[in-house]
């Protein structure tokens, strides 16, 4: 929505949402969609979803080349972090969505590997230090500040089990910070002689501040407890090849410079994982630039493995386990959602859950780990194509609720209409009225002190408001809406 109206405004240094600044976030994400949309001419949710899986492949892709010049596999097996990354459940659920998740997640990766690999592995610190904190600039100018906690968290424990804390200190560390400096002055600068460089830092540390607020009524302990559960079940199956580690033969075949590949990853998830532990108002996905060191940490376990043609009993038991018990409910499942999601009239779902189906009763032929390992990615390419299948057609047909609120709004006002937003702030009924249906309604954020410029005003339910008369009671998703007119 904030790429779509700085295209329309012309204004690429400050995001605009519904008239009014929107500084929560710097604006590279955004300029990432205008090149999306420019490149391809259009800015439907489909483009837009296209910048995630680009930058989820990249991601992989990048993760895979590190894998090959680090560790030097056989084969093939140098594509591992790649596939583990793709089929990790969290990165599959925002690889397709048009958020900016996957692309912050690219450019972290980027600046924390790219750093292992050129100081260590090229022994070229000005190279490590200069791409290392180039790419977290432009995290930082995607997702703020959040970016060099990410870089430094495996940096600084890393140089320190090393005993070589000093190159903290070197010339190359600060000319990497002068150009961290400079790409995030080329925003920071014309954007503070805009809105102020104290309203843009406000805005960022007041959402940071709202993290130690609890996202619902559990409170602190509920999320304590609530994270690490959320944290296995996004990260399964793969999560149970970390275990892996204690075989002998992983920690013996590993070479040394495989262990400090595995040494940095572990630094770069174990370090941060607490830190939005502890914070109850954070999200699982606020963790996912951390699961390029997640799929080092697993891949290199299954590398040994493939190469012996055997793994623990203990690894393939809890995964067997898992698939056996979500086989069993895919027939379950459709008969119970036959109705509530409509499987009836998706055919194309009902044939993908019965490959799915499928799929999982072959997984259990395999006895040699290899042949077993394959199925298990198989497998997971087919759950997210059955959750695809069954949920995104269900979508588009019964549960596109801001679309269709757009829809019961567009009946209701006249071309060239301004409609005031107070207090709504829903940037998905901007996009369907504006940009998706093509009208020449404007919709614009208000206070209180401003209703007395309009005419027309969308509310949330509850809010009465003295001088207009409610047209029309509706609901966007779960939201009880009001439209007002004024009397």
């Amino acid at each position: 929505m904030a790429a779509l109206e700085m295209m329309e405004r012309g204004e690429y240094v400050i995001p605009y949402i519904e008239g009014r600044p929107y500084l929560l976030k710097p604006p590279f994400y955004n300029w990432v969609l205008i090149g999306f949309f420019k490149t391809f001419g259009s800015h439907s949710e489909f483009v837009a979803r296209l910048s995630s899986v680009t930058a989820a492949t990249l991601t992989a892709f990048f993760l895979a080349l590190i894998f090959r010049a680090v560790a030097r596999p056989p084969g093939l097996l140098w594509v591992l972090p790649g596939l583990v990354f793709l089929s990790t459940p969290e990165v599959l659920d925002k690889a397709c969505r048009a958020e900016i998740d996957m692309t912050y997640t690219f450019l972290v990766t980027v600046s924390v590997f790219s750093w292992f690999y050129f100081h260590e592995v090229r022994q070229r610190p000005y190279v490590a230090w200069v791409l290392g904190l180039g790419f977290t600039a432009l995290a930082t100018l995607t997702k703020t500040f959040q970016a060099v906690a990410f870089f430094y968290t495996p940096v600084i424990p890393y140089l320190l089990v090393k005993k070589r804390f000093r190159e903290l200190f070197s010339l190359a560390h600060f000319v990497g910070l002068v150009i961290y400096a400079s790409i995030f002055a080329l925003w920071l600068v014309p954007a503070s002689q805009r809105v102020g460089v104290k309203t843009i830092l406000q805005a960022w540390f007041g959402e940071y501040l709202a993290k130690k607020n609890p996202l619902d009524s559990s409170g602190f302990w509920g999320h304590f407890l609530k994270f690490p559960l959320e944290y296995i079940q996004g990260y399964l199956p793969w999560i149970v090849f970390l275990p892996g580690w204690s075989n002998r033969k992983v920690r013996e075949v590993s070479t040394s410079s495989i262990k400090f590949l595995a040494l940095f990853s572990f630094f770069l998830v174990a370090f941060s994982f607490p830190f939005y532990w502890f914070s109850p108002g954070s999200r699982l996905r606020y963790i996912l630039p951390t699961a390029g060191g997640f799929s080092f940490l697993v891949s290199i376990p299954i590398c040994v493995f493939w190469q012996e043609n055997h793994s623990p009993g203990f690894i393939r038991l809890p995964i067997n386990v898992l698939i056996a018990l979500t086989t069993l409910t895919i027939p379950i499942f459709a008969y119970l959602s036959c109705r509530k999601l409509h499987l009836n009239e998706n055919f194309q779902a009902i044939f993908v859950l019965s490959l799915f189906f499928i799929v999982g009763i072959l997984f259990f032929t395999a006895k040699e780990f290899r042949s077993w390992l394959v199925k298990l990615f198989v497998y997971m390419l087919m759950a997210k194509l059955s959750f695809a299948a069954v949920y995104f057609t269900y979508q588009d047909r019964y549960r596109d609720h801001y679309r269709r609120a757009s829809r019961i709004l567009l009946s209701h006002l006249q071309a060239n209409e301004t409609l005031c937003d107070y207090g709504v702030n829903t940037p998905h009924i901007t996009y369907y009225l504006r940009y998706a249906f093509k009208s020449r309604i404007r919709l614009k954020l208000v206070g209180r002190e401003e209703l007395s410029q309009c005419n027309t005003v969308l509310t949330r339910g509850g809010i009465n408001l003295s001088g207009f008369n409610p047209l029309l009671h509706f609901r966007a998703r779960h939201t009880p809406l009001v439209l007002w007119k004024r009397k």
